[in-house]
């Protein structure tokens, strides 16, 4: 359920502010709006934050064991100074390793030799130049050279020349570095001796890696303050801020600003507003929320709460995709030893848990309804396996396959159909509900098309009333999909003609895309069969080496590697297949974008974050 939400405004003179923004936190109930914080306390705050998150990034992703220890949490600004500082360091040496590489392996063919011996012969009347060229053309060169390594073709050469002769256009002339190879190899040794010690630091500073939670968490609260205390919009005397609160909390609200003496409007949200959404559920249906939180997704405040749904459906999907009752006991092991574990150690579980318990619970029960364990060959199963499966979708029954594609499609009509009904509900008593209608109209006709073209012909012939549903479901789409309300009936339906010409081309597709939605859900059935298909493979690439004692180790790895790939890839499936379903073709149907962003009050316990 999404909770209703009520619109704040708080006003307080600007001599109380500071003791407001305290109050306001103790009290963690508001939903505050942005504001722009400024001034130099706010400054030092987000640069201080910075250092820090820097800081723990670098720390937490440093490759070595780390050994916890702690500092005081006041002393963590100026360690992370002392990280970033180190960190530059770390990075200079690499930048002046990498060039003083590159420098030696542009000097290495010459020879160890002190370039200031050039400079000086130079001074004394003998200009010399270092000259590589193709061996072929050593003859060109001008005046007397002696040759120093010749080697694939190309000579290096000692020129006695000074730099006014001109040398052939083949010749390519050697810049003398400013100091000996030997020198060079002894400063990257230097550099690299530098390294480890710098690295060495690093991981010395990874231990404090942990220390640096608590004092980002204090110093986002510290900054969220500091925000709302420099960023409050005042006039003179007064200042004031805005910001959502749930309608149930109303109450509480005024008796604190009666307590405190602040200026308080409550208002219910406008049209064109945005309130944060607060969702709560008992807890058989909050269970998904992990899932939500893993997508990142959240309903509009006008939107739907389709947890319930989401839960239902998705449990359908996670058990057709997955298609392997063993699979199914595999995880619900795993879960239940989590669950149990949990317990014993006093601490509440998580929904993630609940939420792997009931999935793959569901996992199970498909399997004992088909007769799908581990891939198992139905003639192989035990009798009593078999004997609990329901025929109709058995894998020992060869029409199995068809009948699982039309359970797929009666999925994807019950779950579309309940998008419709749910926005019929919604639009009452307005016209528009007859709109709804025709689109239900459309996907009962458009389910037995499906069935006729996908399934069979002859099995599924198409019913004469199918075409004609689609045809007057269109049609009362057309008229009233864009009625207009604050019109009569009949200049309602004209607008909505008119508007819906001017939207021809998708009106049009709308009807294409009912087909697409529900020809989707074969989706179910054909990643169910790809994941058979695969447990089989395993199962007869694995079963020879079975039945000899040399390669028994070798046939057992090879299942619990095959098997636990395929497992894998079915959780995949899982996120890829049967969240799509439920988040495009459901959420499309409902008409929901979910551009709803969450309901963060202004807390001491609470981290504020903006959407």
């Amino acid at each position: 359920m999404i909770v209703p939400m009520k619109r704040a405004f708080i006003v307080v003179m600007e001599r109380d502010k500071e003791n407001a923004v305290r109050e306001l936190r103790k009290l963690g109930l508001m939903h505050l709006e942005p504001v722009d914080g400024r001034g130099n306390a706010f400054d030092e705050l987000s640069e201080n934050k910075t250092r820090l998150e820097k800081a723990w990034f670098l720390l937490s992703d440093s490759k070595a064991a780390q050994q916890k220890r702690a500092f005081p949490p006041d002393e963590a600004v100026a360690f992370s100074r002392s990280v970033l500082e180190l960190s530059g360091e770390i990075a200079s040496l690499y930048a002046a390793i990498d060039e003083k590489t590159r420098e030696i392996d542009r000097v290495s063919g010459w020879g160890d030799f002190d370039p200031v011996l050039l400079h000086t012969l130079a001074q004394n009347g003998i200009p010399l130049r270092l000259v590589e060229l193709p061996a072929k053309r050593l003859a060109t060169l001008p005046g007397e050279y002696i040759l120093l390594d010749a080697g694939k073709g190309r000579v290096r050469a000692l020129l006695f020349a000074d730099r006014a002769l001109e040398l052939p256009d083949e010749a390519a002339e050697f810049a003398p570095s400013d100091r000996s190879l030997g020198q060079h190899q002894r400063e990257l040794q230097s550099l690299r001796e530098q390294l480890a010690e710098k690295q060495n630091k690093m991981v010395e500073y990874a231990g404090y890696a942990d220390s640096l939670k608590p004092a980002i968490a204090a110093l986002e609260r510290e900054l969220a303050f500091e925000t709302l205390h420099s960023g409050m919009n005042n006039e003179g005397p007064v200042s004031w801020f805005a910001g959502w609160i749930p309608a149930r909390d109303a109450a509480a609200l005024k008796t604190a600003a009666a307590r405190l003496h602040w200026g308080l409007i409550l208002d219910d949200p406008q049209e064109g507003e945005h309130p944060p959404t607060k969702i709560e559920n008992p807890p058989a249906i909050r269970m998904v929320q992990p899932v939500f939180d893993f997508l990142g997704t959240v309903p509009g405040y006008r939107e739907y709460d389709i947890s319930g749904l989401f839960l239902f459906f998705f449990a359908f999907f996670f058990a057709m995709i997955f298609g392997d009752g063993g699979y199914g006991a595999i995880l619900f092991i795993v879960g239940l030893s989590i669950f149990v574990k949990t317990r014993l150690s006093g601490k509440p579980t998580s929904d993630g848990i609940h939420l792997l318990l009931f999935m793959s619970g569901a996992t199970v029960i498909w399997g004992i309804l088909t007769g799908t364990w581990f891939g198992i060959a139905w003639e192989q199963l035990p009798a009593f396996l078999r004997a609990i499966t329901v025929p109709w979708i058995a894998n020992g029954n060869p029409e199995s396959g068809d009948n699982i594609k039309v359970l797929c499609f009666i999925i994807g009509l019950a779950q579309l159909g309940v998008a419709h009904a749910k926005n019929f509900l919604r639009d009452w008593p307005s016209p528009r509900l007859v709109a709804q209608v025709g689109q239900i109209m459309m996907l009962g006709g458009i389910f037995f098309l499906v069935l006729n073209l996908v399934i069979d012909p002859e099995r599924f012939p198409l019913p004469q009333w199918a075409p004609v549903s689609i045809g007057i479901g269109f049609a009362l789409n057309f008229l009233f999909a864009n009625f207009d309300d604050t019109k009569d009936l009949l200049r309602g339906i004209q607008a909505s003609v008119l508007e819906s010409l001017k939207n021809i081309v998708p009106v049009l597709l709308g009807v294409v895309n009912i087909f697409a939605d529900v020809v989707s859900y074969i989706r179910l059935w054909a990643v169910g069969l790809a994941g058979l298909a695969i447990s089989q493979t395993v199962n007869n690439m694995a079963g020879p080496l079975l039945g000899s004692f040399l390669l028994f180790i070798a046939g057992a790895l090879l299942l619990v590697f095959g098997h636990g790939l395929n497992l894998v890839m079915a959780l995949l499936s899982v996120i890829v297949h049967g969240v799509r379903l439920n988040m495009l073709e459901f959420s499309g149907h409902l008409g929901m974008e979910w551009s709803g962003y969450k309901y963060e009050p202004f807390a001491d316990s609470v981290r504020t974050e903006r959407g």
